[in-house]
C-alpha cells in the first residue's frame, strides 16, 4: 500500500469525522478514534517520545485533527521497517465502524 493510498484514507475519515452530526458522536466514537490514534503512535518510530507517553483523549470537534497529526508524524519519522498497510488498515476500520 502506497503513500497516495494511506494519503487518500485519512482524508477520507478525517471528512468523515469533520462532517458527522454532533449527535452521532458518542463516547464509543470518541474512544475507537482515541485507541486507533494510539496504535499508530505505537508504530511511529524514531520519537524522543518516552514508551509510556499517552495520548490526550480529545473532544469530539478535534478527534479529525488528532488523527491527522498522529499521521503525519508517523510519515515524518517512518524507517524502512515503517508499516504503511496497517496505518492504513487502521484507518479503514475505523471509518467502517463509524455510525
Amino acid at each position: 500500500m502506497g503513500r497516495e493510498q494511506l494519503e487518500r484514507e485519512l482524508e477520507r475519515l478525517a471528512n468523515r469525522l469533520e462532517t458527522m452530526p454532533a449527535s452521532r458522536i458518542h463516547e464509543d466514537v470518541i474512544d475507537r478514534v482515541h485507541a486507533t490514534a494510539q496504535q499508530i503512535v505505537a508504530l511511529t518510530q524514531g520519537t524522543d517520545r518516552p514508551a509510556t507517553a499517552v495520548l490526550p483523549r480529545v473532544e469530539s470537534s478535534a478527534l479529525a485533527a488528532q488523527l491527522t497529526v498522529v499521521v503525519r508524524d508517523y510519515w515524518e519519522t517512518t524507517t524502512a521497517a515503517s508499516d504503511d498497510a496497517a496505518v492504513a488498515q487502521y484507518l479503514i476500520d475505523l471509518r467502517r465502524s463509524l455510525p
